[in-house]
Order: structure tokens, then C-alpha cells, then sequence
């Protein structure tokens, strides 16, 4: 309290009130005092020139005067002397005869001396006779001729002097007192009226300081505080319209920052990591301990770290790619860009994007192509190669036309199961492809396409024993789960040798269900296992093409069962058999 605004104000308006007052006091009391002092001494000498004008010549000389001056004093109510031109004192009012002839001679008394010399005179001294501080007062009596004969003298203590003074600084206390109390009020009125408007601005400023720019002063004065107010509310209004701008901008960057694709990375100049945005994290495998390390000790690329040295170095952008092999492996696009404060670099911003899956892509779409062509080629140069023949005149002879004939449809079914199974990739890919779920019993829809394949299996003398337990169903697209069978069953039949025995089985895992077509045929090598699902990959390509493969049908099987959100695989070893598999969701 002691320390606020309103109580200093109030204790210096209050310190200015009791110093006026006091010099005020100090000086009107002294002017009381002349004042009381000078009035004394004109009673006095009033006194005294009544007494002078009552004295004769033959009073002065009269054995009664000590008597008379006893008289006069008690009217006077002051103490009478009467002293003779030369000093003698002839009568006191306070002292009877014999005393009146012990007191020494008063000639050179100062106001005896100046009524001597015709003056009113006046002296404030200590008594001689009376041991007491006295006011005297001496006025000449005139004999005839005009010649002083005596000196009429009036007293009075000083103690009367004193308690008129006391009783006029008493009054006068009492008026300045009740000023005093009157400033006290007035200055805690005033310094409250001045200190309103400042607590209002000390609030409103905590309130800024705490961030809280939408708060306004409410302004109920003028003068200078008002100003100051309407100051300060239109500096938070800019404040906060300039934060709310920032703000947005910050969501912006920062939305933008999370929500890129691409990985973002900062360094400092001394290519210690400050930033990383969730893609640089999710990317790398990193977490929040990389901030701070050295970035060759968190991706561990000397070319990457080259790069942000040299844009720190100087200042300018630079991009490429680069293969790393840790914390991850891949291939990426690297964008490096100086990073400004103050008129001088002080970091490297890299912008990282990881492009081994489109190159990859783009190498598989370079393989399909080839694939494609290779695999439309073949047929269509065989077809153009029979009709030509027949042109030239193989078609006179209807044997050989016939012959000819035959295998021109066979290229042409070949044709036709390529372009049927191209469209029934193309059509799983589409971002429409979409599934009818239903309960499926596992074992009765294998049942059912091992029936519609008997006659297939039996050219192929292919024995099909179907193990999966009855009551197993799976909540999946009938339609397009049997096509997974169908192009698994045929898959082991035509890589079958001999006696062709397929088995198809099943069992609970958990949370899925897996499904596996075995045979015992040729099997495949362990390096062919990881691509056997890829479009157009063949294992054994001559007898694929024999036995009138697409080369499509193991990566329909893929995209089917990962469209329903399972997994596939193979398990095989030349001359031991192959086992392929999916797993389904429960």
C-alpha cells in the first residue's frame, strides 16, 4: 500500500500541505507576536501618558506620591514608577518607601533615557528589582516650559506578553490545524482523482504485458491520462490485429511444415539439427534425441553434410540426389537453402523427399511396358507370320490351312487372356475398386471351383484334394476370392509334373485366417520367390509360355487379397514343390 501510486501521490501533496501550513505558522505566529507586542507597549504607553498628564509639580514632590503611584498602577493594572530627571526613582507601585530609597538610579535605564530626551521610550529586559522579565514603557512629564521634569514609567511581565502570544498561537493552531485537515482531505480526494486513470493504465499495461491485447481502457477521462489511454488502446488494437495476422501465418507455416510430404530439416551454422518436421521423422526413423546432434552423426552421409556446409559456406541453394544406406535405405531428391538472420547465414534448411518408390514405380512401369510388348509382340508376330503364309498359298491346301489355322486362334486366346487379365489389373488398381463383403464358407466355394476345373484337372490328370475344415468362412468378396483360387489351382497345375497332386488347406491364425495351395511340382529357386508376385515375372519363362500362361495371374492373386487386407507369400525349392499363400482377416 505504502508503495503504490495513490499513497505517494497523496503523502507529497500532503508534505506540500504541512509545509505550507507550518511556514505559514512560523510566520504568521512571529507576526502575532510583533502584533501582540506592539499593542502592549501602545497600552503602556497610553497608560503612561495618562499617568504623566495627571502628575503636578507638586504631586512629584508630595511624601503621598508612592501612595499615588500605587493608585495609578492598580488602574493602570501595571506596575507605576516615578522617576526625577536625574535618575532618582521618587515612587513604585510594587514597593513601599523604604524599598522606593534602596533602588539604584535609573538614568541610564534605555527608556528612561529616551523619555529623558522627550521620547516615548520602550525596553524588554530583566528586572532588577523584581528578578523578572519585564516590559517597560516611559513617557516624559513635561513641567512648564516644556522642560521634562520626570519619567512616568509602566511595566508588565513578559508572562503577559507570553499568554497573549500563547492564546493567539493557540487560535492560530486551531485555524491551521482545521486547514491541515482540510488539505488531508483534499489531497486524498486529488490523489485519488489522479490515481484512478493511472491504476486503470497500470491494469490495462499487466493485462498487455500477460498478452491479453483484446482488453481496452475504458477511458472516463481527458487531459494527458486520457491520451495516454487512448495510446495505449490503439497499440494493443495494432498488437493484436499484428498476433492475430502472425498467428494465422504461424498455423499456415505450421500446417504446412507437419502436413508436407517432404521431409524438413534445419541446421544451425554449426550443422547441428534445430528442426525436424513428422515426414523427416517418419522417413529417417528419427525422434526428437536428433535435435541438437551433429547431422553426419544422425544421417550418416558425408555428401548430405557437405552439401549443408557448403550453403552455409556460400549462401547459395543447392539440390540433388543421393543414395544413403542409414539410418535408412533409399534413394533422395535433396534440396539445400541458406537460412538468413541479421545479414548473414546462420543454418541450412533441407527439403527431403524420398524417391525410391517412384523410381521403382517408374522402373516397373518401364518393365511393364517392355513386358507388355514382348507379350503382345510374340502372339501377334506368330498370327502375322501363319496369315502371311496362308496369303501366299498355304490356303489352297487345307491341311496345312487348318494346321495354320489352329495356331493363329491359339496366339489369339493368348492375346485375349493378356488383354482379359490386364483389365482385371487395371480394374483392382482404380481408386473405385471396391469389394462386396459376405460371409464366404471357405470350403464349399472350393468345392465349387474344383468342380467348374474338373475338366481341366483331368486333361491334366491332376489330382485336387481340398483339406479345408468345414465351418471356416471368411468375410470377403466372393467373386473376387474365387478368382484367387481359380488362378492359384491352375498356377499349381500347369507347374505340376507327372501326376500333379494339389492340395488346398487352411487354418486360424490370429486374427486371420491362411489359405495355401500346395503341389508337387517343379518347384522354384530361392531367388525367384521374392518377385514371383510381379507382373510378367516367370520363374520358368519357356514353360509358362507353354502352357499358355499371362504371366499376370500370381499378381492378381496379390492385389486381390491385399485389397481385402491381407498378405500373400510363397514357399518353394526346385524339385521339392511350391506352397503359396494368403491370409484374410477375421
Amino acid at each position: 500500500m505504502f508503495k503504490t501510486f495513490k499513497f505517494r501521490l497523496f503523502l507529497s501533496y500532503l508534505s506540500l500541505s504541512a509545509a505550507v501550513l507550518a511556514s505559514a505558522f512560523f510566520l504568521i505566529n512571529d507576526r502575532v507576536e510583533r502584533v501582540v507586542l506592539s499593542s502592549l507597549k501602545t497600552k503602556l504607553a497610553d497608560e503612561a501618558s495618562l499617568i504623566s498628564s495627571r502628575l503636578t509639580p507638586a504631586d512629584l514632590s508630595s511624601p503621598r506620591l508612592n501612595d499615588l503611584a500605587r493608585e495609578l498602577g492598580g488602574r493602570a493594572g501595571s506596575r507605576v514608577t516615578i522617576i526625577a530627571a536625574g535618575g532618582r526613582v521618587l515612587a513604585d507601585s510594587e514597593l513601599d518607601a523604604a524599598g522606593v530609597e534602596g533602588m539604584e538610579n535609573h538614568a541610564e535605564r534605555a527608556e528612561v533615557e529616551g523619555a529623558l530626551a522627550g521620547n516615548v521610550s520602550y525596553d524588554l529586559r530583566s528586572s532588577a528589582t523584581l528578578g523578572k522579565v519585564m516590559l517597560y514603557a516611559a513617557y516624559p512629564v513635561s513641567a512648564s516650559g516644556g522642560k521634562v521634569s520626570a519619567v512616568a514609567r509602566l511595566s508588565v511581565p513578559a508572562v503577559e506578553i507570553e499568554a497573549a502570544r500563547s492564546m493567539m498561537s493557540q487560535a492560530l493552531l486551531a485555524a491551521l490545524g482545521i486547514a491541515f485537515l482540510l488539505s488531508l482531505l483534499l489531497s486524498l480526494a486529488v490523489s485519488a482523482g489522479f490515481a484512478r486513470p493511472f491504476n486503470k493504465i497500470v491494469y490495462a499495461s499487466k493485462k498487455f504485458a500477460a498478452g491479453e491485447f483484446s482488453y481496452r481502457i475504458q477511458k472516463d477521462f481527458h487531459g494527458e491520462m486520457g491520451k495516454l489511454a487512448e495510446t495505449l488502446n490503439s497499440m494493443a488494437a495494432s498488437i493484436e490485429e499484428n498476433i492475430g495476422r502472425l498467428e494465422l501465418q504461424s498455423q499456415q507455416l505450421s500446417a504446412a511444415f507437419t502436413g508436407t510430404a517432404e521431409g524438413v530439416l534445419m541446421t544451425g551454422a554449426d550443422s547441428r539439427i534445430t528442426t525436424l518436421n513428422p515426414a523427416m521423422e517418419k522417413m529417417f526413423s528419427l525422434d526428437s534425441a536428433a535435435l541438437s546432434r551433429p547431422l553426419l552423426e544422425v544421417i550418416p552421409s558425408a555428401r548430405l553434410s557437405e552439401i549443408c556446409a557448403r550453403v552455409v559456406s556460400e549462401g547459395a541453394q543447392l539440390s540433388g540426389e543421393m543414395e544413403l544406406t542409414l539410418p535408412v535405405q533409399g534413394l533422395f531428391s535433396v534440396n539445400a537453402s541458406p537460412i538468413f538472420a541479421g545479414g548473414r547465414t546462420s543454418g541450412c534448411l533441407l527439403l527431403v523427399r524420398d524417391i525410391t518408390a517412384p523410381r521403382r514405380l517408374e522402373a516397373m512401369r518401364r518393365d511393364f511396358v517392355a513386358n507388355v510388348s514382348h507379350e503382345l509382340k510374340t502372339p501377334l508376330t506368330a498370327i502375322r507370320g501363319y496369315v502371311e503364309t496362308l496369303m501366299g498359298g498355304a490356303l489352297d491346301n487345307r491341311a496345312d490351312a487348318l494346321e495354320f489355322l489352329g495356331v493363329i486362334h491359339a496366339h489369339t486366346l493368348r492375346l485375349d487372356n493378356i488383354v482379359s487379365d490386364l483389365l482385371k489389373l487395371s480394374s483392382l488398381e482404380a481408386p473405385s475398386a471396391g469389394l462386396k463383403k459376405e460371409p464366404v464358407p471357405l470350403k464349399a466355394l472350393a468345392d465349387s471351383l474344383i468342380a467348374g476345373l474338373a475338366s481341366v484337372f483331368s486333361a491334366g490328370k491332376a489330382e485336387v484334394v481340398n483339406n479345408i475344415p468345414a465351418g471356416l468362412a471368411a468375410q470377403a468378396d466372393p467373386e473376387k476370392l474365387g478368382q484367387v483360387f481359380i488362378n492359384l489351382l491352375d498356377n499349381a497345375v500347369k507347374f505340376s509334373a507327372g501326376s500333379p497332386r494339389v492340395e488346398i488347406a487352411a487354418q486360424e491364425l490370429p486374427g486371420a485366417l491362411k489359405i495355401t495351395v500346395s503341389d508337387n511340382g517343379i518347384g522354384i529357386p530361392s531367388e525367384h520367390l521374392p518377385r514371383v508376385f510381379e507382373r510378367f515375372y516367370r520363374a520358368d519363362k519357356a514353360r509358362s509360355r507353354e502352357m499358355g500362361g499371362t504371366g499376370l495371374g500370381l499378381s492378381i492373386v496379390r492385389h486381390v487379397v491385399e485389397l481385402h487386407g491381407g498378405s500373400v507369400g510363397a514357399d518353394s525349392a526346385p524339385g521339392r514343390g511350391s506352397s503359396f499363400w494368403f491370409t484374410l482377416p477375421v
